[in-house]
This record gives C-alpha cells, structure tokens and sequence, in this order.
C-alpha cells in the first residue's frame, strides 16, 4: 500500500515538474520569438528610415523631413533639425531640382532587444541636379540607435562610421578606444559645402548615361 502511495506521489510531482517545464518553455519561445520579430520590424524601419532620410527629390524633400522629425528622438532629432536648417535642404533641392536615391547595399541588426536595436546599413546616395548631367554617388556606412514606442521604432542615434568604428560597432570597443563616433546629419545637396559635405566620404562622379 505505501509502494502504490509512493509511486503515485512520484508520478504526480512528475506531472508537476513537466507542466513546470513546458510552461517555461514556453516563455522562452514566446520571448525569443517576439525578440526575432524585433529584429525584423527593427531593419525594416531603420531601411526606411534611410530612404526618408537621404533620398528625395522636389516633390518628396517636405513630407519627407516632415516623416523624419516624427521618427527621430532625443539627439538624433536635434541634430538632424539642426541640419535641415542650417543647410536649408529642402530650399535647396526644390531650387536646383535636386534628385537623391538610395542603394541599400547590406544592411543588419548588429544587436537587439524587444524594444532597443542597434542597426548597420551599408548604402550609395546617387544624386543629380537639373544643371548637369553627372550623378554624384556617395557611400556611407551608417549606425541607427533605436528605441520601440508601441509599435513604432525610433531613431535615437545616427551615426557615419569609419573602419575603426565599424569594427568597433561589430565586436565592441577595444582597449584603449575612445574616440568618439561621428555624428551623421542629413546629406547636403550634392556639390553644396558645409560640414556634413566635408565629413562625407569622397563622391565618384559618374557620367549619366
């Protein structure tokens, strides 16, 4: 009689260490899931957020920086605003008949959360303008802070990378590295001059064809 007791008070706290487990199990998915979602949505956002940030043209430039300053929080919204006006871009574009479009040509989460990411793009900014006939390609290697309101992400840091801080946004900081990232503002029209012209890596001229 206590052997049969015994026997179905092991096999009950079995059914409690199993249910146990399959519950935690199922935490653990559901969170790496909604982590994976993150990821995508996260990518996806920071690609469009490139696109409203570097490409347009005169009938886009407005609604575009109109997108962009619902979309930028804290010090990337600063300077970002700092440098629509400073540069005038939208006056700008729609006076020379500027056209900008973006390449993606790679990008990825370097690390995430269900509510932070961290995210590389690699793209080309081809720009003409109405008075020549040459493109202007300028590539860039860009890091987007970002934070999840909702369902909605925001970019809280934009950075320009160079190779030192590119290996640094992969692996992490090394010993001794301390430099600090540069910040990365809207691009100036093409040929115009100005700090964010100055800071962009050499432009290829390319002949239209």
């Amino acid at each position: 009689m206590k052997a049969r007791k015994l026997i179905a008070a092991l096999f009950a706290a079995l059914v409690v260490l199993v249910l146990v487990a399959t519950g935690v199990l199922g935490v653990l998915y559901g969170q790496a899931r909604a982590q994976e979602q993150a990821r995508t949505s996260a990518l996806d956002a920071a690609r469009l957020y490139a696109q409203k940030m570097y490409a347009w043209n005169p009938e886009t430039i407005s609604d575009n920086i109109t997108f962009m300053m619902t979309h930028l929080t804290g010090q990337a919204k600063k300077e970002y605003e700092e440098n629509v006006v400073t540069h005038r871009i939208a006056e700008s574009v729609k006076q020379q008949q500027i056209v900008a479009t973006v390449t993606d040509q790679g990008s990825g989460v370097i690390e995430n959360t269900r509510t932070t990411a961290r995210v590389l793009l690699f793209i080309n900014q081809s720009a003409s303008r109405a008075t020549t006939e040459d493109i202007q390609v300028t590539p860039a290697r860009i890091v987007y802070g970002m934070e999840r309101r909702g369902d909605t992400w925001l970019v809280n840091d934009a950075q320009m990378i160079d190779d030192e801080t590119l290996r640094e946004a992969v692996e992490g900081p090394g010993e001794g590295d301390s430099g600090p990232r540069q910040s990365i503002p809207v691009s100036p029209p093409a040929g115009s001059s100005g700090p964010a012209a100055e800071s962009a890596p050499p432009a290829e001229q390319i002949p239209a064809g």
